[in-house]
């Protein structure tokens, strides 16, 4: 009887047969069981070919897909031409649908559920036969191990003579949106340098210029409107998520030592920006070093005013609940739109108007009126109702 050859059995459970390549290391697997025992190598490769798109879309014309994607076919797909990109390979409005999962952040959904390591489940997680830890949410994963919170940080009296602004303690907030926003745009993968510590400096002015807070509200929503115009992707967090962090962050896990999140949380960006000045040639670290500094000023004031991260947690708790009450009465918006429209898209070939003042927001409500005479869509003609919500939609966007 002939040798089976090792690349005739799966790399992990010695399977015969294995259809599938992991297309990182080329190891044979047989199923969806090895292939997610196998996640680290595989899952590496998927996250880099989002950041890859992310980071052709910053530039033109879009960088292709890396020749790997290549191997990732079904038994039985007919094979692609080797002397073409994956990218090439797509029509124009595929190229247009990626473009719109990458800006949007819908692409995150397609790759493995990250969990910080602050994040706090509501539901009992469940041992299951692979070792795999499955929440009552249905997401894979548990929280990494948390950072460590330093050891000896020095008062803020070493740092300045002077007592610091009372709105200093606004600056706060607005760091830790940054930072919570950079760790899980990227999965908390440390070793994406300079593009990690670079998305919390452009999210956060406070790490950037010395740029005053009134409120902790003005701090957090200044942070998302920052992210938004330095053209970064939804993070998986999601809107309100991202702003529920920075409460968690403030609220800390151990009732014990309330500050030692924010600590953490501190320290691990400090890091994570002198990590990434070292890869930038000596003229672009400035930045990086300035945003340094202000982490350290901001990690020796939290030392000293665990009871003001109280009232900050408070405060911004308050502005993550008026931001998930917005993203609700959104979805119930789209979702009235996607039953106009028969479908999420508005319909092709109608003519676009130029005034639309059916719509107006009240804080957390958007009321549409007018058109609809009331807050159901009335019965009407395709093309008004393409108009209607082709409009609605931009100005949701």
């Amino acid at each position: 009887m002939a040798a089976v050859g090792v690349d005739s059995l799966c790399g992990l459970c010695s399977a015969a047969a294995p259809p599938y390549t992991c297309p990182r290391c080329h190891r044979r697997l047989c199923s969806l069981r090895c292939y997610r025992a196998h996640g680290p190598c595989a899952e590496a490769f998927y996250r880099d070919q989002v950041l890859e798109a992310l980071r052709g879309e910053r530039s033109c014309p879009p960088s292709p897909a890396l020749p790997g994607l290549r191997e990732l076919r079904e038994p039985g797909d007919p094979a692609r031409p080797t002397g073409r990109g994956l990218w090439e390979q797509l029509s124009e409005g595929e190229r247009d649908g990626f473009r719109r999962l990458v800006s949007s952040g819908e692409a995150a959904a397609l790759l493995p559920r990250w969990r910080p390591w602050w994040w706090r489940g509501r539901g009992r997680v469940e041992e299951l036969g692979d070792g795999l830890g499955v929440d009552e949410e249905g997401g894979e994963g548990r929280p990494g191990p948390a950072p460590p919170v330093p050891t000896s940080v020095p008062p803020l009296s070493a740092l300045r003579a002077a007592p610091p602004s009372p709105l200093v303690r606004f600056q706060l907030p607005n760091a830790l949106f940054g930072y919570a926003f950079a760790l899980s745009l990227h999965g908390g993968d440390e070793t994406l340098l300079p593009e990690l510590p670079d998305a919390a400096i452009a999210a956060s002015a406070a790490l950037r210029d010395r740029r005053p807070f009134a409120s902790t509200a003005e701090a957090l929503l200044s942070a998302r409107r920052d992210a938004r115009a330095a053209g970064l992707p939804l993070s998986p967090l999601g809107d309100s998520g991202a702003l529920l962090a920075v409460a968690q962050l403030l609220e800390g896990r151990d009732s014990r030592d309330p500050g030692a999140d924010v600590a953490a949380a501190l320290w691990h960006l400090w890091r994570l920006l002198r990590a990434g000045a070292r890869v930038l040639p000596p003229p672009e670290r400035g930045r990086f070093r300035g945003a340094r500094r202000k982490v350290g000023f901001l990690l020796s004031w939290s030392r000293g005013a665990t009871e003001e991260l109280g009232q900050l947690a408070r405060e911004a708790r308050g502005v993550h609940a008026e931001v998930a009450a917005e993203e609700v009465a959104m979805a119930q918006v789209r979702e009235r739109l996607e039953k106009v429209w028969g479908g999420p898209r508005p319909p092709l070939g109608k003519e676009r108007v130029e005034e639309a003042p059916w719509m107006v927001t009240e804080g957390a409500r958007v009321v549409m009126e007018g058109v609809f005479g009331g807050p159901r869509p009335a019965p009407d003609d395709g093309a008004d109702k393409g108009r209607q919500g082709r409009r609605l939609i931009e100005e949701l966007d």
